[in-house]
C-alpha cells in the first residue's frame, strides 16, 4: 500500500509528519483525512480554541516521491459528508 505524510501547516508554519501511513489508495487517504480534521476541530474547540483558529489550519500531504498530492484546508474538510 501506499504511504503518505499528512504535514499540517499552521500559523505557526509547516509541521513534518516523519513517519506517514499507509492508505489504500487517494479516495481512502482523503475519507481519513476528512474524519480526522472534524477531530482535531472539535478537540480545538472543546480546549477553548476559537472557531476561527481551529479552522485556520490545513493538511499538506505528500507521497513517498514528496509530490503534494492532497491539500485539505480544516475549513473543507469539516463541511465534507464522511462515510463515518
Amino acid at each position: 500500500m501506499p504511504r503518505y505524510f499528512l504535514n499540517l501547516r499552521d500559523r505557526d508554519g509547516l509541521h513534518l509528519d516523519p513517519d506517514g501511513d499507509e492508505f489504500g489508495g487517494l479516495d481512502d487517504l482523503r475519507d481519513e483525512v476528512m474524519i480526522g480534521v472534524k477531530q482535531i476541530v472539535a478537540n480545538a474547540l472543546v480546549s477553548g480554541s476559537t472557531l476561527s483558529d481551529a479552522l485556520d489550519r490545513s493538511f499538506e500531504i505528500i507521497d513517498e516521491a514528496g509530490e503534494t498530492v492532497l491539500t485539505v484546508p480544516f475549513s473543507e474538510g469539516v463541511a465534507t459528508n464522511t462515510k463515518r
